[in-house]
């Protein structure tokens, strides 16, 4: 079963140009740069392979002699770095906005989200020392998502030179954690073959992974054979819950490992937007089907209160998260 939303979040994500250097003057922490050819075949993967280069040398961490996993790893500690300093800005502009509620509001959320990006950011790198590499993918990928949504939401209150200077280091910000995605999606695919690496195609490109459009698993919805589900939803009696959130919330916090808690949701149009909090662990949908199952809200950044990131129809920070046989949308502006 794969994630609907992890699958467009990547799709997105790498499909944004993040060519910092050409368009931001304010990047991110310099220095001299040096040679090392580890360095240049790593930032292959790289959409800006020169900003790449300059970022990683920069940082004076890629060891002697270095492996390239050695130097992926410095691409996702130079993301780290300095999203702690985008959090400062962030925490400067919240402070500067005493008065203003639409700026604080901003501020706020993006606070919230950069904290999430921070802790996908030390999960990737606990997952990249444990040699699981598409579990990074999904870490690095969230990262990314989490910061470019604040730069988003920056940009509906971009009317100072404070929030202008911070939005341009978000934005170099989220050119280093590309890199850093860009370099983890080749090494899945390609290992040690950096002759094959290269910036990461999406859908978009005409690129799917695996050489299918298709899982070719056959499932189309309903609870797979050997999977028993721990609450059922429907909109009338005989299911456990009446709406998708209230089965969520009967979730256990941070369960066993590995523990999955399975939510069968049946047929049917479920008007609400839900929210999996990042103590619900391992979260599994299953509807009964493409169109058959339809979860749709209608949240957008242009309401009062509602930012980018708040208007998710489906809202997720519990790690593991997966959802099938269903289809997510979201109704604003139709």
């Amino acid at each position: 079963m794969a994630s609907l939303v992890s699958l467009a979040l990547l799709s997105l994500i790498l499909y944004f140009s993040l060519s910092a250097a050409s368009r931001y003057h304010n990047k991110p922490s310099s220095g001299v740069l040096t040679d090392n050819n580890i360095i240049s075949e790593a930032c292959k993967a790289s959409r800006d392979p020169l900003t790449c280069e300059a970022a990683l040398s920069q940082s004076n961490d890629v060891p002697s002699n270095a492996t390239i996993l050695q130097v992926i790893q410095t691409a996702t500690s130079v993301s780290s770095q300095n999203l702690n300093k985008a959090r400062g800005m962030v925490q400067d502009i919240l402070d500067a906005s005493t008065g203003n509620q639409n700026r604080s509001r901003v501020a706020k959320s993006c606070l919230e989200i950069l904290h999430y990006s921070d802790y996908r950011i030390n999960l990737t790198d606990v997952a990249l020392a444990n040699g699981k590499i598409k579990d990074a993918r999904a870490w690095m990928t969230a990262a990314l998502a989490y910061q470019y949504d604040c730069w988003s939401g920056l940009k509906y209150v971009n009317q100072t030179s404070q929030v202008d200077e911070t939005m341009a280091f978000m934005y170099s910000l989220t050119g280093l954690s590309s890199n850093a995605l860009g370099m983890l999606v080749n090494y899945d695919n390609f290992g040690q073959k950096t002759e094959a690496w290269g910036p990461p195609k999406t859908e978009r490109d005409g690129f799917w992974e695996g050489g299918s459009r298709a899982s070719g698993s056959g499932f189309v919805g309903g609870v797979p054979p050997g999977l028993k589900a721990d609450v059922t939803v429907c909109k009338g009696r005989g299911c456990t819950y009446n709406t998708v959130q209230e089965a969520v919330n009967a979730a256990p916090d941070y369960p066993v490992a590995g523990k999955q808690f399975v939510i069968e949701i049946r047929a049917g149009v479920y008007e609400e937007t839900v929210r999996v909090p990042l103590e619900k662990k391992n979260v599994v949908f299953l509807g009964d089907g493409m169109g058959k199952t339809v979860i749709t809200g209608s949240l957008n950044a242009g309401m009062e209160g509602v930012s980018t990131y708040n208007s998710a129809t489906i809202g997720v920070l519990g790690d593991g998260f997966m959802a099938s046989g269903l289809t997510i949308q979201n109704t604003a502006g139709s």
